[in-house]
Parts: C-alpha cells; structure tokens; sequence
C-alpha cells in the first residue's frame, strides 16, 4: 500500500539528497564552497548603492557584479549545452522553456511571467487549444467532454506572474513584441531555472529593465519561485502585482477553501473535475531593500481560480529594485489540509529568502548532474543531450510513486497520461543514471495494481491488466481513451514492457525488498494474465490473438511477434523472480513461454511482425525491439536483415523515438559502416524545435502520416528524448544488464572520434564512469564494491583505482572497397531525416534526399586517392538525369561526367527530379542516393 497516498499527513518535504556511501572529506569541504559560490553568482542587486543603469547592447544588466562574470549557471556561450537561449521573441515559436522539479512544472512564456496561449490546437486526445500551463505531477481530473470525461491530467492556476505597472500601463505575459527591446531568455539546465531580461518601453515612453528569474524548487518539491528585478530610467510611483491566474486551470473548480489573504501570502483553493482532489496554490510576496512599501493590497477577482495582491512604491531613475514570490502548491494526494500546507510552503520559502532558497535549490540540481553524458568536439550534439536529460529530471522525482507521460509536466499533451513511452523509452536510460528517479515509473505500477486487478477481471483474465493510457488509478474504462481501433484493450505488449521494467529494476539495484514488497505482486500478476491471455493450438503451441502491436497501423492481428517475445520474457522472468524469492511459480509459465509462437519468415530470414504480415508500412518501431531492449537470442546475421527490412518499411513520418531503437539495434550489430550515426541523427535532428532544444513528436505536422487520429506532434516529447538518451547509455556503450555484472560492448562511429563520456552510472549501489575513446573504452568505479563487467573480450573486475580497459569496436574501420563509404559527405539541402551521410553510411536502407527536385551531394575521399567506377545506388525515386564530377582540390571539377580510372579527393554527384507536380497538385518525391560507391583501385 502507499501510505503516503492513502493517509497524506502534512509534513515538510524530505530534501532529495543522495544517501551517502562513502562520502570524502573533499566533498565535504567543496559543498559549502559551492553554496557560496552559488549564491555569489546570484546575487541581489543592492538597491542603496546602485547607480544609474546603463543598458549594454546584449541587454539589461544580469545582476550583481559577480553575475556578469562566468559562473556555473549561466557561464559560458552555451556551446558547452549547460544554457540555451533564445534573443528574440517568435509569436509563432510555441516550444517556450520550463522548469519543473519532479512533483511541480511549468512552462515560462517569452516575456519571463504570467500565463499565455500561444496559440494552434494540441494533438490526439484533447485537442484543445495550447497554453503555458502549470502542472502538479499525479494530478488527475475527469476530462472534456470530446474525450467522454476521461481522464486528463489538470492544470493549475498559473504561479508564475509578476506583472509591472508605471502609470497607466502594465507589463505582463500579454506585452507586445514591439515595446520590449534588448531581449535575452536564457534556460540554465545546469541549475534548473529560466531567466528573462529585457528592457520594457511603456505606452508613455517610459523605458524599464526587467529581470525575471523562475524555478521550481529542485530542493523542496511543493515550493516555486519568481524573482523579479527592476530598474526604471524614470522617477516616480511603480506597482508590482503577483498574481495566481486561473486562465491557466484546466479541469478544476474553485473550492470553498481557497481565494483568502494573510498579510503577504494570499492563495486559491481548487478541486478537481470528477476525481474531487482538493489543492491549493498560495504566494507570499517579499520585497527587497529599497522597496518602500506598504502591506499588499489584495484585487478583488471575479474569477475564483485568479487571486492577485499589488504594492506600490516611489522609484527613482538608476536604481535597482527587487521583489520576490514564493509559491506553495499542495493537493489532498500529500496533505490531509492542503491549503494549510500550501501556505505552509509559500511562507517556509520566502522565511529562508531568494540566496538560501536559489543556493539550495541549484546544489541538488547539481547533485543530478553528477550523472552526465559529453560528447567531446559535437556544441550541438552535446546540446541536445543535455536537453534531453534536463526534460527526464525536470518531471521526475526521488521517493514518488508518479509515472512520467509522454511531454512530462511540461504540457497536457496526450492528456498527461501515462503509456508504455514511460517503461520503454524514458526508463532506461533514467535506470542507468539515477534509478532512484527511475524507480517512481514502476512504482506507479504498484500502486496502480488494484485498477489494473479490477480490469483484467471485468475482461475475464487473471491476473493485472494494465490499461494503454492510465492516470491517476488505472481504470480502463474512467482513464484510458484509445478505443477506435481499440488498443485500450489491444495494446497487450504493455505488460510485457512493465515486466520488463520491474525486472530491470531489480538488476539495476540488487533491491530484494523492493523485489518482494513491489516488484513481486506486479511481475507475478502480469504473468498470471499472460497464462490466462494465450490460447492453445492444436499442435502443442500458444498463440496470443486480436493484438496492436506497438505498430498502430496493424490493429487486431494475431501472434504479434514483439507481443509474444515480451510474453514469453515475463513468464520467464516472473519465474525467475519466484526462484529468488522462495516462491513457487506454476510450471505453466515456462511451458507456455517456451511453446509462444513466433512468427518467422523463413524465406526472407527475418521476423514476421505478425502472422501473416504483408510488408506493409509501419507506424513505428515494432518488431526491431526484439533485440533491444528484449535481447531476444538470434544470430547477427538475422538481426541484421530484420533491422534493415522493418526499417526501410518504417514511416518517416512517424513518431520521433523510432531511430533510436534502429541506432542502439545497428550498434550492437556492427555491420561494417556507419550506419548507427545515421539512425542517431535521424533520432534527433528531425525533431528538436526552438531555442531551447525541445523535442517535437515528429518531423512534420502529424505524428503518423496516414493515422487519422494523428494531430499536431507532442511537445516537449520526452518519449523521443528518452530514446535518444539511450543510443548513449545503451547503444555506444553496449550497456546490458545481468544479476551479477553489466555487460559492455562499446563501439564507436568515426562522427563522434573525439569520443564519448558517461559520468555517474550506476548499478547495485555502486557508480562508473565510461570513457569511450577512438580506439579504446576505459572503465573506472567511482564508488562502490568491486564490479563484473562482461565484454567481447571476457570477464573483468573493476574496482577503485584499478579501471578496466576495452577495445572500442570501429565498424567504419572494415576493410572496403568503397573509398566513400564514412567519409565526410555534405549537400545543398536534406530532406528532414535524409542526410548527406546516409549515402556513404554502408548501409543501402538509409538514403540522402535532397529537399528539392534539383541536388547535389559531395563527398570528401580524406586525401587524394586512386579511384575507378563511380556508382549511385538509387531510392524509389530515380532522376531525371545526373551527372558525376571530382576534383583533386575541391575548387576545380572535371567535366559534366565521370568513368574510367584518375586520383581525385572530391565526388560530387547532382541529382535532377521530376518537377512536374504529381496528382492532386502535389510535388512527386525527390530522388535519392542510397548508397555511393566509389572503386578504390591498388
């Protein structure tokens, strides 16, 4: 049972801090050295001694003065990937930045406050309009009315403003571009914060800086924070209005137990729609030196969701003003009186102030970044990956029992609910680097079990059926909203995933306890309805029939091939599991999973991904998951056209995290090339969107091309980003997981030769780093007991000061004939997803399309080199005409054409389509190269 869920008691919330297991005096003197230095970075301005503002180019001022200088929040040009920023303000650009802390979220629209809407409709199932919303993790409510009150995760009132007036106008998130000018908004993901500076100019020419800084408190999850500087070029009366704004709540009322005030800190009660969790959200405003003010006034509202208090004070021109907001948010799922808790939070926030509360808050981040991934000689690369684990960190939290749904808590895409994305495609790689976040995904499922349990017996199994899309109890029919075509009760591979999961849990941690309390009720659960879900055929074997595999353009087929295997593997391992415990597991479950059908097509060499499966074109990665993160047993060879067969048949229009199972696939294959560069790229670049480097579902307007369900993509897409992190933890690494020892097979493309370093991994209470270099892997234990790792090479122990030394594996290093094949390759356009290297990657599934009907691809041999036949392998879609050049030196080509035997460094080959629109108005596909193959000659 999860007593903090059934019986809330108010209490404040335990600090997320790592247990310490053999903490070094170093670290003990460096901590509050750090805290020092953290608190010098951001300094409050002082109001006394400041002079008159002079506004540099790049914007207002930042701060005090140890703000301008280099620190580790907002040091740097970004180029390291610890900030993004953006300097302009796009109306059209609706991927704003965020912060979160694993239990509270929200967005922060570009003018640094308030709420906003920035416009366009959400996807599949809500498709309701956008907005900056503000989100409670766990957070329930029953849904609109065109989702037939299901469940959607709710919005809270909207925390985050602090609005400026100066004579009759205000600013606000609703100011228009055109009176804001030295704009700067800067995401610092080192320390989990967003800052806003820019000069605002009022209707009367008024001209004001305004520094905005906004955190959800990464050390106390029920608490945020505003911090809002000000400097006028103006004398005179200045007003400064916190508001709770309820045009942010989605799916609540306001309860009677809200809308009051007590001296500075004022706060709104709500209550969910249909769930009826009661919350609250309170603010307690501070001012800074300075600011000669009175007591808050409180605004009367005539929404009950919107509370707002203001304070006015004299100004003069030059000098520097701050005022703070602390917020507090509690709901009847922690505290049995959460208004009290609420404004328990706001006040124990603004008592310990900006410097205390900002210091504490960046440490723990800090903390979280001890585990990190750099990639050495890539600003960009390194800038999505750090993108990509800010968004996993940001929505979860140490000693929850909430699961993350596919944007997080960073908007109500997909209604906030949770899918098998969580236990496939985020876990994982959270597994890897901090399992005690990871470990609240399959905690959900525990506490989710009496739901689960409920379903699978109104279906008539045994078992725990969990639904495709669940929220806040997961009940299939209140919750899960994917009913034409059914995959609420078709989607049956997800309980192979959450089986999965446990038992990955269990080899990442050792955690027997957890294994017998939690992991045990749900593994053995899931396998009671597996031998409850099979039927028997006529020849001894079991099928599983009417599924949707995670392809959702195949619908109630039969003996879905991963469907099946991840059967199989959950029967297997709930056996397993039962023989760690002293449990008795019936023999049936091995029975049934060693006689699962599954489907091969003998004359293709590869899976069937479904009985009778016709090559059609699938939505997303399906059948390729049999080898990660399965490990179903086949040979190289076998994987090797499975992969390249489903992944030519694969929509590109798909959802985003389909590459980079195909990226992690290709590297545990090393088929001679540099195929996995390509699949990780085509994971990443298509999809990532704005300044801050968010993740879109897809690379274009519909998540699925020819699914009719399909809307605007998700952002910010976690499901994605969570996948691209695993081409790291999993796929360069080879990281395998086993009872006792992690398994290791690193390899390398030549794109990345500057090499690969994972800091802060964890496994069975001890932490490694991985250091993949050119030509070896070096792996040391940082702390912890002597560890097993299994290799290529054979078994080795690493234990402190004794690291362990690997051959990093070179696919791109086979001996070939093709002098092209990994070398530089560059064009005058790419369609998303279809890459110059993809040409030269050895690999005739991935291709190079230019984004036009006329292109040109050049390749860069490395030297000059002795080369005969030159040979485009084409796509679907061949040109018009072509025509082949080289050069020695890449400024002077021969001819118009090419054939027979000279020494050239340069290839270039220019491509022309059809340009005749297709039927219908619209453009025919381009041509492209699937391959070029360039004859090295002796």
């Amino acid at each position: 049972m999860d007593h903090s869920a059934q019986h809330p008691v108010d209490r404040p919330p335990r600090e997320e801090t790592p247990r310490r297991r053999s903490a070094h005096r170093s670290r003990k003197l460096v901590a509050p050295l750090l805290a020092g230095a953290l608190v010098a970075v951001l300094a409050p301005i002082s109001a006394s001694a400041a002079a008159p503002a002079r506004v540099p180019a790049g914007g207002p001022p930042a701060g005090g003065a140890a703000e301008g200088a280099q620190g580790p929040c907002l040091g740097g040009d970004g180029s390291d990937g610890w900030t993004a920023t953006s300097t302009k303000i796009d109306p059209k650009d609706s991927y704003h930045a965020y912060v979160g802390n694993g239990y509270l979220g929200t967005r922060v629209p570009p003018n640094g406050t308030g709420y906003a809407a920035p416009g366009g409709t959400t996807g599949w199932p809500l498709k309701t309009p956008e907005y900056d919303g503000s989100f409670v993790s766990g957070l329930y409510a029953k849904g609109p009315k065109n989702v037939q009150g299901r469940q959607a995760i709710a919005a809270i009132p909207t925390w985050s403003t602090l609005d400026v007036g100066t004579g009759k106008d205000t600013f606000s998130s609703a100011t228009a571009p055109g009176r804001i000018s030295n704009y700067r908004q800067t995401l610092s993901l080192r320390c989990g914060f967003v800052r806003t500076s820019l000069t605002w100019t009022a209707a009367d020419g008024r001209r004001t800086d305004l520094v905005y800084d906004v955190l959800a408190d990464r050390n106390d999850a029920h608490t945020g924070a505003v911090r809002l500087r000000m400097t006028p070029h103006w004398s005179g009366a200045a007003s400064v209005t916190d508001g709770l704004d309820g045009r942010g709540a989605r799916r609540m009322a306001p309860s009677t137990a809200g809308g009051g005030q007590n001296g500075r800190t004022m706060d709104v009660g709500f209550r969910t729609d249909g769930t009826k969790t009661d919350g609250a959200v309170a603010s307690t405003l501070r001012t800074g030196p300075g600011v000669q003010a009175q007591q808050p006034r409180r605004e009367p509202q005539k929404d009950k969701l919107s509370n707002r208090q203001r304070v006015s004070f004299p100004v003069r021109s030059g000098r520097s003003y701050e005022l703070t907001k602390y917020v507090g948010v509690d709901t009847a799922l922690t505290s049995r009186s959460p208004r009290a808790a609420a404004d328990a939070a706001s006040r124990r926030a603004a008592d310990r102030g900006w410097d205390a509360l900002f210091a504490r808050h960046s440490a723990a981040w800090q903390r979280l970044w001890r585990s990190d991934i750099e990639v050495k000689g890539q600003r960009e690369m390194q800038s999505w990956v750090r993108s990509a684990q800010y968004g996993l960190l940001s929505s979860t939290r140490a000693g929850s029992d909430n699961s993350i749904g596919p944007a997080g808590l960073t908007s109500d895409n997909y209604a906030g609910e949770v899918f098998w994305d969580a236990e496939t495609w985020m876990y994982p790689g959270l597994l890897a680097t901090h399992p005690t976040l990871a470990r609240s995904i399959v905690d959900y499922r525990y506490k989710t079990r009496a739901g689960a349990r409920a379903n699978a017996k109104k279906l008539g199994y045994d078992g725990l059926f969990y639904p495709w899309t669940s929220g806040s109890k997961g009940n299939l029919w209140n919750e899960c909203h994917s009913w034409d075509p059914p995959h609420c009760k078709t989607q049956n591979h997800l309980m192979g995933d959450i089986s999965l999961a446990a038992w990955q849990y269990y080899l990442a941690t050792k955690d027997t306890s957890w294994l017998k309390s939690r992991g045990w009720p749900v593994v053995k659960g899931i396998a009671e309805f597996w031998a409850s879900r099979v039927t028997r055929n006529a020849d001894g074997s079991y099928s599983i029939k009417n599924v949707a595999g995670p392809d959702e353009y195949s619908n109630g087929v039969n003996d879905g091939v991963f469907t099946n295997a991840g059967a199989a593997t959950a029967l297997r391992n709930a056996t397993r599991v039962a023989a760690i415990l002293g449990e008795k597991a019936p023999a049936s479950w091995k029975t049934i999973a060693d006689k699962l059908r599954i489907p091969y097509d003998a004359k293709k060499k590869v899976f069937e991904q479904y009985a009778g499966y016709k090559g059609t074109t699938i939505k997303q990665a399906d059948t390729v998951l049999l080898m990660y993160p399965l490990e179903w047993p086949m040979s190289k060879a076998r994987a090797a056209r499975t992969l390249d067969f489903y992944a030519a048949r694969t929509d590109p229009d798909g959802p985003a995290m389909t590459d980079s199972v195909h990226a992690i696939d290709a590297a545990a294959i090393g088929k001679p090339g540099c195929a996995t560069y390509t699949y990780l790229q085509r994971s990443i670049r298509p999809f990532v969107r704005g300044p801050f480097n968010e993740f879109s579902e897809a690379r274009g307007n519909k998540a699925g091309a020819t699914d009719p369900h399909a809307g605007k993509p998700a952002q910010d897409f976690l499901t994605g980003k969570g996948g691209f992190l695993q081409t790291f933890t999993n796929g360069l690494t080879g990281l395998r997981l086993r009872e006792n020892a992690v398994r290791l097979d690193p390899m390398l493309p030549p794109q990345l030769s500057q090499g690969v370093t994972l800091r802060g991994l964890h496994w069975q209470g001890r932490t490694y780093d991985i250091e993949i270099g050119a030509h070896q892997t070096t792996v040391r234990l940082t702390a912890g007991a002597p560890m097993k790792i299994e290799t290529p090479e054979g078994d080795k122990i690493v234990s402190r000061g004794v690291p362990a030394v690997l051959k990093t594996r070179r696919p791109d290093q086979t001996a070939t004939s093709n002098a092209a094949r990994c070398t530089p390759a560059t064009a005058t356009s790419e369609e998303p997803g279809m890459y110059a290297g993809a040409a030269v990657d050895g690999n005739a599934t991935t291709a190079w399309v230019p984004n036009a009907a006329t292109g040109t691809l050049t390749v860069d041999l490395g030297r000059p080199t002795l080369i005969g036949q030159i040979t485009p392998h084409w796509t679907a879609t061949r040109p018009k005409s072509y025509n082949v050049q080289v050069s020695r030196d890449g400024k002077h080509w021969s001819g118009t054409g090419y054939s027979g035997r000279t020494t050239a460094r340069y290839v270039r080959v220019t491509v022309e389509g059809d340009r005749t629109p297709a039927a219908g108005g619209k453009p025919k596909p381009h041509p492209g190269i699937t391959e070029l193959s360039v004859q090295r000659l002796k």
